[in-house]
């Protein structure tokens, strides 16, 4: 096997030797906190699932069914013998033609999301219904939808109070919808679905060409390929009208400029990446995950390179992210006559995210947006409120370990490992625009292909979350932790945080999953490469 190329670029004439030092100690305590994260999802992956209750569907209640180990480890086993055994077609891997791969994988994308979207043809609901309805209006020049809540069907829940009065960070996604609406027209959600498949296939395409950016090597490209096309997850929520998707496309490509620059390209790949991290902050509030994310290793990068231009541009991004934002709130605040609050706080989220739900431990419950309604829309009163109730929650969890350990273990456990990531429950629990749905997507929802789908997403999840994990591990070994490297997994690592302690659902997690791909491709291609592959040792042995 041909040796691996550097994953750094050569480090400037006369640098400290503590700088080196300081970015592989950090890239290296990052590294094993995340494998300690998802070294604990890839095995209790191997024990038990999370899974809807059939029973409660609506309602996403989340049961915990124990896994039969003597069927786990077998498949497990299987498909790492079936690892190895594709090392003997490793000089296939050096040779095909990548360009003809990825357009295979775009092209295979777009095909099944259009199918899946077109048939299901969803109409949206709750939050993305309260998104489409103030998208369509603004796109006529209507902002009835954004001064009053009163003509949607939930309006008592919210008192009559407009939607964006809790929530005007998502006039970050409205902003984008009403461009979308005004192109292609407001008459259906339909436009924004279509376009969440060209997204789905952008940020697949970009996970491909990250890992060979990253590991330089042809064949983790065509491993990753080969993990993207078996992981139907995304796909299938592209007929989700939210921001989860394009916000995902959008922040997969920001950290692929940004990977670039880190390995030594030139300062003007900020510009894309930076830009592109906006409008996935736009898309999806959430993606400031990958803000503190760009922060931390740019902040590792210009210790190790003297590349201050690295402080300069993590200043920038910071300002044009939260302004933004605020700049979109104010133009809408002009534009409907409305002034709006500043909304639930993370605190707010925090203490939702402490709460026992009737989903599961720390998923939604109305607790934060009745304190701040309860508060007046004041804030501080809410968010002191909300410091009290997490005061008595953490007092509980510190009084009753085990209680806590519980709570929290299932709560990751509820989130991740999931399988299915509500990528079938997003559609399924709504209305469609072509009345019933057909034979092919009723099977997709409760007969045979339901079960068909059910099995894959549990066996391929275990995979990936193995692979990931086995990566991480593989890295510090060899020692192999730099800044860009460790870019995607601290974004992993900040997802894995968040939800722990904020609001979490299962949905939350979907557009984080492909980002193990690149590290789990190289732990499989690795594993191909081993000197303890068996195959590869007989055939040498055989050969002598």
């Amino acid at each position: 096997m041909g040796k691996e190329k550097s994953n750094t670029a050569p480090a400037a004439a006369g640098t400290l030797k503590w700088q080196e030092n300081f970015e592989r100690i950090t890239a290296n305590i990052i590294s094993v906190m995340v494998f300690v994260a998802f070294g604990f999802v890839a095995l209790m992956s191997m024990f038990q699932t999370s899974t809807l209750d059939p029973e409660k569907y609506v309602s996403e209640h989340i049961l915990f069914v124990q896994d039969n180990l003597l069927i786990n480890l077998p498949i497990m086993g299987l498909f790492f013998m079936a690892v190895m055994a594709m090392g003997r077609k490793y000089n296939f891997f050096k040779r095909v033609n990548m360009t003809f791969m990825e357009v295979a994988l775009a092209v295979y994308v777009l095909l099944l999301g259009l199918i899946w979207v077109l048939k299901v043809q969803s109409v949206p609901a709750a939050d993305s219904a309260n998104i489409f309805y103030a998208a369509s209006g603004a796109a006529k020049n209507d902002f009835t939808n954004m001064r009053s809540n009163s003509v949607f069907y939930n309006h008592a829940y919210y008192k009559d109070n407009s939607y964006f009065m809790f929530y005007p960070f998502q006039l970050g996604f409205v902003f984008i919808s009403e461009l979308i609406y005004r192109i292609f027209g407001a008459e259906s959600a339909l436009p924004l679905e279509i376009i969440n498949v060209i997204c789905v296939a952008a940020a697949y395409l970009g996970i491909a060409k990250i890992s060979r950016l990253l590991f330089k090597r042809r064949a983790v490209e065509f491993v990753a390929i080969i993990l993207l096309i078996g992981c139907l997850q995304p796909i299938l929520f592209a007929t989700f009208a939210y921001g989860n998707i394009m916000g995902m496309a959008f922040a997969i490509w920001a950290s692929y400029f940004l990977i670039k620059y880190l390995q030594g390209g030139k300062w003007l790949l900020l510009i894309p990446s930076g830009i592109l991290l906006v409008l996935s902050t736009l898309a999806k509030y959430n993606n400031m995950i990958y803000l503190i994310a760009f922060i931390i290793v740019l902040i590792i990068h210009a210790v190790r390179n003297k590349k201050w231009q690295s402080i300069a541009f993590i200043l920038a991004i910071c300002v044009c992210t939260i302004g933004a934002s605020k700049l979109i709130i104010a133009s809408y605040e002009s534009r409907s006559g409305q002034k709006f609050t500043s909304g639930v706080s993370q605190t707010l989220y925090m203490d939702i995210g402490m709460q026992e739900s009737y989903m599961a431990p720390g998923w939604y419950t109305d607790i934060g947006m009745k304190t701040f309604m309860n508060s007046g829309f004041d804030t501080k009163i809410a968010n002191e409120k909300a410091k009290q109730d997490i005061d008595k929650r953490l007092k509980a969890f510190s009084s009753n370990l085990n209680y806590g350990a519980e709570f929290f273990s299932k709560k990751v456990l509820s989130q991740w490992n999931e399988p299915s990531y509500e990528s079938i429950w997003v559609s399924k629990v709504k209305t469609h625009y072509n009345g019933e749905p057909d034979s092919f997507v009723d099977s997709v929802y409760n007969k045979g292909l339901s079960k068909v789908l059910d099995f894959w997403f549990n066996i391929y999840m275990q995979a990936l979350f193995l692979l990931f994990a086995g990566g991480i591990f593989v890295m510090l070994i060899k020692g192999k932790n730099n800044a860009a490297l460790i870019l995607l997994p601290l974004v992993l690592l900040g997802a894995f945080g968040y939800h722990m302690i904020f609001e979490g659902k299962s949905q939350y997690i979907l557009t984080y999953i492909i980002l193990m791909i690149p590290t789990a491709a190289w732990a499989a291609v690795t594993l191909m490469e081993s000197k303890f592959n068996l195959l590869s040792k007989i055939k040498e042995d055989k050969h002598e």
